[in-house]
């Protein structure tokens, strides 16, 4: 397994304050990103959390590889036979699996190299989470969402008010993908969304969103492929729990004990 950062129990501050809201409204929503996500970071408010110890870089395709051989666990996209993947667009495509993230000669490489396991479901990083705690007697989780943002503040990502506006170093080719993942710092921030525990919620006194309630649940972090914006530490996104795609990948948490959230 990985190493770990722990973060100790303490009151920290989550999300971004209402008053912010119209201006970053006004520099990303022009560029494709929906005002509902921004709004959905807010308000700030403060909340206690229990210490906790997070892994430093993400579950890697020998890790998942040998969950899934010792468990004789068979993910959703091997199930149905298919996964997302971007071309142009993003595209079902058969075939696609953890171990066949883009179905072209890039798979060869990714799975040579120790790279963070990729088209993963929320349902499938759980049942990870679960076989891990029963090997080493232990208790492990996907991280919450406010973890996740504690802990990507630490490691130095900015909030999405402060993004810029031009994002640079956005890639869409499997290869480039592969690349920057190879020379991507400690934490692996960024580099792919992350499922965290929680389903889309609103905060409380936040905007109404229809899409809000046990529908979705949260990714975090953004990807090579996404924005600035979504790449800061507050940025809220969403998809189905059995969502799958190269860029959805996820680190756990390990627990003192049961109950600490």
């Amino acid at each position: 397994m990985s190493e770990y950062l722990t973060i100790p129990a303490g009151y920290y501050n989550i999300g971004i304050e209402e008053t912010e809201l119209s201006s970053v409204d006004m520099a990303f929503v022009p560029q494709g990103i929906k005002k509902q996500y921004i709004q959905a970071s807010s308000p700030a408010h403060r909340v206690f959390i229990s210490e906790f110890s997070i892994s430093k870089r993400l579950v890697t395709v020998n890790e998942f590889s040998l969950f899934a051989r010792n468990a004789q666990y068979v993910t959703e996209s091997e199930k149905e036979g298919w996964g997302w993947v971007w071309e142009n667009g993003w595209k079902k495509k058969g075939g696609v699996s953890w171990m066949n993230p883009f179905m072209d000669a890039n798979d060869d490489e990714y799975r040579s190299g120790d790279y963070p396991v990729m088209q993963v479901s929320w349902n499938d990083a759980v049942k990870y989470t679960e076989w891990i705690s029963r090997v080493e007697n232990a208790v492990y989780t996907l991280p919450y969402e406010r973890e996740w943002e504690v802990f990507a503040r630490k490691a130095g990502i900015k909030s999405l008010k402060d993004a810029s506006c031009g994002n640079t170093s956005k890639v869409v080719s499997a290869f480039q993908f592969l690349e920057r993942i190879r020379q991507c710092d400690e934490y692996q921030l960024g580099m792919l969304w992350e499922w965290t525990m929680d389903w889309y919620e609103g905060y409380e006194g936040g905007a109404v969103n229809k899409d809000f309630g046990n529908i979705y649940k949260v990714l975090r972090g953004g990807s090579l492929l996404s924005e600035d914006i979504q790449r800061s530490n507050d940025f809220r996104f969403r998809r189905c729990p059995t969502a799958r795609s190269p860029y959805y990948s996820f680190r756990v948490v390990k627990r003192a004990g049961a109950g600490n959230n």
